[in-house]
């Protein structure tokens, strides 16, 4: 996502609204490969504010993820705010701390991408669900329980604990 400011950068004061709309590259995510369904759509506010560019708004993505739970694909809609400030690299007047928080650029082209795909990184869950109410898998077979019922024993016993299974029968009063 890459912004011409040539003209917002002469003008102190004035502020642009932008639709930007721009492929990303896949991520990856907790060591899942994460893939952009479509483009990224941006909603952006510019403003010069005399220092630096302002560059707020919203942005929206579809993801395309597998549940942590069944292991099926699934279309994960993100949709996060936007906020960050740039300023001309070498500029003066900038204090360290504005240094440190702000980001610097070159030239008359802002390259958003970097920060688009890091407020999307932070917005994600640490774990994508299909749904509330997924079943998961079956931990014996393997099965996806959202599909059906499998037909393995639900009575099985870590046999690490089925010395606490034959405790519990023996204490139980007759």
């Amino acid at each position: 996502m890459r912004v011409d400011v040539s003209e917002i950068r002469k003008s102190p004061g004035m502020k642009v609204h932008l639709e930007l709309s721009s492929r990303l590259p896949p991520l990856e995510v907790e060591g899942q490969a994460v893939k952009f369904t479509g483009p990224a759509r941006a909603s952006l506010d510019v403003t010069n504010n005399g220092k630096a560019l302002v560059v707020e708004g919203e942005v929206e993505a579809g993801l395309e993820v597998s549940c942590a739970r069944c292991l099926e694909t699934f279309n994960f809609p993100v949709k996060v705010d936007f906020s960050e400030i740039y300023y001309p690299a070498g500029a003066e007047g900038i204090s360290p701390e504005e240094r440190e928080e702000w980001i610097p650029f070159v030239g008359e082209v802002l390259d958003l991408t970097p920060e688009v795909v890091k407020s999307i990184v932070l917005a994600l869950p640490m774990r994508f669900i299909c749904r509330e109410e997924c079943r998961g898998l079956c931990p014996r077979c393997g099965k996806n329980l959202n599909l059906g019922e499998c037909h393995c024993s639900r009575e099985g016993v870590d046999p690490r604990l089925a010395v606490l299974g034959d405790l519990l029968k023996e204490m139980k009063p007759r």
